[in-house]
């Protein structure tokens, strides 16, 4: 037991000492509370006290009173950055459902409960990942006012954490359990060709005509690129990788000669100097994926966002056949 209900006033500022009433409810300063939770989630005294907006002196004082009154340690100040001790670790666990808590009782006596309203920031990785839901949304929830940023995977997951962005929509899941994601939507890998190529005129290829072929890879670390080696690794093809490049130029060194190269169906543009071949006897795809903060999750926009992110992956997912 950490303490007793105080008997005096409110605790605003966390006075560090343990007051007591027989009989009464367990206590501990939450204001000193939320500023190691503060500091757990954005790393420092100074992202803390931004995000709290209060004085980094407050955050730091709420934070060695803390430790202070319980002889404990909780956060280690180290010449790279602050660390959370074992027992931190422990204690943020509990703090993350003490505010994930107080969010959803902020939403129940805030939130209207016909529209959901305010603003919502999203991150995305590409136009073509994050416009079919935010559309989505915006159909559903005209009341919020949307701002777009778009970022790769690790600057949209810098943003929720910071907590610069309520959402996001990134091109692979993020090993992070800060984190909660729902499938967004899916994209089929297809292969490009020029449009005097001897695979111009036919409806597709099978995976294992690219066995030895000059192919247009994309860049390290692209989904498209991963789950494309992997399906080839499979069936033993080994393509012949005659350039690499991001996504943006896979079109312009296909009309260079340079082979055939890869895409997906939402993001190849048709014109007259490639053409679009799907794959015939392999599935081979990407996902996008909705993520926010955990402890964000039941916000009301966010909490909207993410189911119709959700509900638009279950309408227009793809029947899979079998191979």
């Amino acid at each position: 037991m950490v303490g007793r209900m105080p008997t005096g006033g409110t605790d605003e500022h966390g006075d560090g000492g343990r007051r007591e009433t027989p009989g009464g409810l367990p206590y501990v300063s939450f204001n000193q509370l939320r500023s190691f939770h503060a500091v757990a989630v954005a790393g420092s005294v100074t992202a803390a006290a931004a995000l709290l907006h209060v004085s980094q002196p407050t955050v730091t004082t709420q934070l060695r009173q803390l430790e202070a009154h319980y002889g404990i340690e909780l956060v280690r100040r180290t010449p790279r950055g602050m660390v959370l001790s074992p027992l931190g670790e422990q204690l943020f666990g509990l703090t993350e459902q003490v505010f994930d808590l107080q969010s959803r009782i902020v939403d129940l006596l805030g939130s209207s409960a016909t529209a959901v309203r305010g603003e919502l920031r999203v991150g995305g990785v590409a136009p073509h990942y994050v416009m079919p839901a935010l559309a989505a949304f915006t159909r559903a929830h005209p009341a919020v006012r949307v701002s777009l940023q778009l970022a790769n995977s690790a600057a949209v997951v810098e943003g929720l954490v910071e907590q610069s962005l309520d959402v996001g929509v990134v091109g692979q899941t993020v090993l992070d359990s800060r984190l909660a994601a729902v499938p967004s939507s899916t994209q089929q890998v297809v292969i490009v060709c020029r449009d005097d190529h001897r695979w111009a005129g036919r409806e597709g290829i099978e995976l294992a005509e690219l066995d030895g072929e000059p192919l247009v890879m994309r860049e390290p670390g692209s989904t498209s690129r991963l789950v494309l080696e992997q399906a080839l690794t499979r069936r033993g093809v080994v393509p012949y990788v005659s350039l690499e490049v991001n996504r943006e130029g896979v079109r312009e060194a296909v009309v260079a000669g340079f082979g055939v190269g890869i895409s997906t169906e939402v993001e190849y543009v048709a014109e007259p100097r490639t053409r679009r071949l799907p794959i015939m006897d392999a599935d081979i795809s990407t996902e996008a994926f909705a993520v926010c903060l955990r402890g964000r999750r039941h916000g009301p926009a966010v909490r909207a966002f993410m189911a119709t992110a959700e509900r638009l992956f279950d309408e227009n997912r793809p029947v899979r056949s079998p191979h």
